[in-house]
């Protein structure tokens, strides 16, 4: 008969002393696998959401319905990524990143496109196959709206589509889009993290993800890349709309800028952490009310993440008094002035009768704050006022009120500019032409 195991028997004793915390170890090996089967079957669930079955037809309403079930996987995953990299800064979502086999870099992707392709510090190639893989979801959501601006992003994103489907010389990289406010957009044309030198433009007054945005803000970071190369042929150009450009009526406040600043510093830390080079060449650009956004960016402690050189185009003002305080040194602040741009000609605070069309907002909103600061084009400034030529005439050249404005990034219409900008951006300041601060 066996012995008995009663309560008063001495209860046997194992001869390994380190059997208790091996059986701990175990025990918590065996809940982490219990963990990672129930993620794993919470995201299986979801993803063989995702996948057509044989033969059947991909068309719009396909699409909108694996387009929600994103937006519930996209929710897991950013419950899941958040103590990993979502409040973790650019760079340290590159040690994540790179700390991935191939295999679990694809899977996050296929999985999470709208969480991965729209994370600073993710690298270029991994962005845009997320966003576009995302973005005939997305497009496919919008289809049959009309509130919240849904045509107008409609249009934008389908443009941004055909394009990605042509091939472009530089390539074209979509590092990130989005719906929420005006809508959201930031694509390059050429890798960002393989050339020496890299530009991020940041658009201004009435931007926004719309027909315009495709056909015509997309094509000056276009056509500074394609001028830059000429000079250096290691060179992306980035148009930034990653915030809420102002209107017509909001033109003579700062709050947009002062809310797109910060998310501008981080995509440009991103840009810093996942170049190849170990020093590359960052130029900061701003055209219109963008340049205040650039100013405030750079005005933030620290300046603007590895930045070299900042270009200001057409621009009211960027919230300094001195070129200095834009934190990359007063001879790497460039200013482009065209003579017949009229938005560089704004009256100061203290004199609102002058007539230019951001006044008509400024009575409206009962706000004199016109101008942001010093006139970056004068000598007090102390930028370098690069030659931007004459630029048409408002109305009189039948191209509309601000032709000189908008014209500067075209080497058709603004050669001086143009080139100017494409030297600055190649890391050859020293060629540019300049011309007298006013």
């Amino acid at each position: 008969m066996a012995p008995s195991l009663a309560a008063e028997t001495p209860q046997l004793k194992s001869p390994n002393p380190h059997r208790a915390g091996a059986q701990d170890v175990a025990d918590r090996v065996a809940h982490a696998l219990r963990e990672a089967r129930e993620t794993d079957d919470r995201y299986s669930s979801a993803l063989r959401k995702l996948k057509a079955a044989p033969g059947l037809t991909v068309d719009t309403k396909t699409w909108a319905n694996v387009a929600g079930d994103v937006d519930a996987v996209g929710q897991t995953a950013r419950e899941y990524l958040a103590d990993k990299v979502l409040d973790k800064s650019p760079a340290e979502r590159k040690t994540w990143w790179d700390s991935l086999s191939k295999d679990e870099r694809e899977e996050y992707i296929t999985s999470f496109p709208d969480v991965i392709g729209y994370l600073d510090g993710i690298p270029a190639t991994a962005r845009d196959e997320a966003n576009r893989l995302n973005l005939p979801l997305v497009i496919a959501g919008l289809e049959g709206k009309t509130d919240d601006g849904a045509p107008d992003k409609l249009a934008g994103l389908k443009g941004i589509q055909e394009q990605l489907v042509q091939k472009s010389n530089p390539p074209m990289y979509l590092l990130g889009f989005g719906t929420e406010g005006n809508g959201r957009a930031i694509v390059s044309y050429g890798d960002p993290d393989t050339a020496q030198n890299v530009s991020a433009y940041v658009p201004g007054l009435g931007t926004s993800l719309n027909e315009e945005f495709t056909d015509g803000t997309m094509r000056r970071a276009f056509q500074t890349a394609s001028t830059a190369r000429k000079y250096d042929p290691s060179t992306a150009s980035i148009v930034w709309l990653g915030y809420d450009a102002p209107g017509l009526l909001d033109v003579v406040s700062t709050t947009d800028a002062d809310n797109g600043a910060s998310d501008y510093n981080s995509f440009m830390e991103g840009i810093q952490a996942t170049n190849e080079h170990k020093d590359p060449h960052i130029t900061a650009i701003g055209h219109s009310y963008g340049s205040l956004t650039v100013g405030t960016a750079a005005r933030e402690d620290g300046g603007i993440p590895g930045a070299d050189d900042i270009i200001l185009l057409g621009s009211p003002g960027t919230g300094a008094d001195d070129a200095s305080e834009l934190n990359v040194g007063k001879d790497h602040v460039f200013v482009g002035s065209a003579d017949n741009d009229p938005v560089t000609e704004l009256p100061a605070r203290k004199d609102v009768l002058g007539v230019a069309f951001p006044v008509i907002g400024a009575v409206v909103a009962g706000n004199d704050d016109l101008w942001f600061g010093t006139d970056p084009a004068s000598k007090e400034f102390g930028a370098t006022r690069m030659e931007s030529g004459d630029g048409p005439l408002p109305v009189l050249s039948n191209e509309g009120l601000t032709p000189a404005h908008s014209g500067y990034f075209d080497p058709a219409r603004n050669p001086s500019a143009a080139a100017n900008i494409a030297k600055i951006v190649a890391g050859h300041s020293d060629l540019i032409t300049t011309e007298a601060p006013r």
